[in-house]
Order: structure tokens, then C-alpha cells, then sequence
């Protein structure tokens, strides 16, 4: 009888370590399950959550301002709730770093489009310390010919920030701005 070594254990037994949980959840992470409930992780390290059965405030501002004051990207992840009833946070990065070897995982965003600008047709990523700009004004111009999907796909990719858009919920709409959520694939690699 052989015993297993992390090297020869399939991915869903494979120890966790922390640089694993770093690589997946970058410096800033926030973590939001299908039943509302939310996380925040820094370095791995998990900061404060927000239990959406208590009516706790959500922590994703706070997030968005750490991200922001350490000059870097914040990773947003949605994720179905654990099977096991007694779950915890940490099962939740386990399991998200395993499937890191084998799946994509979803994240979203705000974007704010418009056809009536006056120098074009373009699109403004909300509330992101890579695609916001420095002014929260950075606008990225569409070509005309271009749905809104496949625009704001285009811009994602280009950027590193997703491998392909999944759809786009409308939000907000007036005559001249269009607020979409973005859900998007991000493809994480070791």
C-alpha cells in the first residue's frame, strides 16, 4: 500500500497552503455566496464578513476602499453556498482554490455605457482601482458597429481583468447612460 504525497493526490485532496489561497485570491479578495453572505480577505487572510441573514452591512465598500488605498485590484467572487451545512470560510477558499486548478470562477462588476457622449460611443468601468482611472472618469471608446457585450468583453480581455463576459443585467437607464452589471469569467492559473 502507497501513501499519498501532495504530489500524487488528485486536486480535491490536495493540501491547501497558503500560497495557493494568496495566488487565488490576490492581495484583495471579496467573497459574496448566493445567499448573500460576504467576506473579505486580504493576503489570504480573511478580514470581516457580513452574515445577509442577520441584515449585517455589506463589506464590499470596505473592500473597494482598502483595495483602492493599497493602489491595487480588488478580486470579486460569486460563489454557490456550501453543501455542508456546517460550513465555514475556510472550506469556501479551499474549495475555491481546488477548483482554481480545473474551472473558471465568475466575478462582476458595474460598467456605465454610453451612445450619447459627446466625443462617442463608450463604456466606464465603476468603482475599479484598475479601470476606474485615477479621476474614477477613465472612459474606453466602442466602435459602433459593436453590441455592448461584445464591447465591454473586448475592453475586459484586453485588460487582463476577464477572460470572457457571461452577460450583461441591466441596471439603470436614461436617455443618455446605461449602468450594466457585468458577470464575467476569470480564468485563475497557477
Amino acid at each position: 500500500m502507497s501513501i499519498a504525497t501532495p504530489l500524487n493526490l488528485p486536486f480535491a485532496l490536495a493540501p491547501v497552503t497558503q500560497n495557493d489561497i494568496i495566488r487565488v485570491l490576490g492581495e484583495y479578495a471579496f467573497i459574496r455566496l448566493d445567499n448573500g453572505d460576504e467576506a473579505f480577505y486580504h493576503h489570504g487572510n480573511w478580514i470581516t464578513g457580513a452574515d445577509a441573514s442577520c441584515g449585517e452591512p455589506s463589506v464590499l465598500g470596505l473592500a473597494q476602499s482598502m483595495a483602492r488605498a493599497g493602489c491595487k485590484s480588488l478580486r470579486s467572487v460569486e460563489l454557490p453556498v456550501p453543501d455542508d451545512k456546517e460550513w465555514s470560510w475556510d472550506d469556501v477558499v479551499t474549495q475555491l482554490v481546488r477548483a482554481s486548478f480545473t474551472r473558471q470562477v465568475r466575478g462582476e462588476l458595474i460598467v456605465t455605457v454610453s451612445d450619447n457622449n459627446r466625443h462617442g460611443r463608450g463604456v466606464h468601468v465603476c468603482s475599479d482601482p484598475l479601470l476606474s482611472g485615477m479621476n474614477n472618469n477613465l472612459w474606453f471608446p466602442l466602435n459602433a458597429a459593436e453590441d455592448w457585450h461584445a464591447g465591454i468583453e473586448r475592453v475586459l480581455t484586453m485588460n487582463g481583468v476577464a477572460e470572457n463576459v457571461v452577460r450583461l443585467e441591466p441596471l439603470r437607464d436614461s436617455p443618455e447612460y446605461t449602468d450594466f452589471k457585468v458577470i464575467y469569467n476569470r480564468k485563475i492559473c497557477a
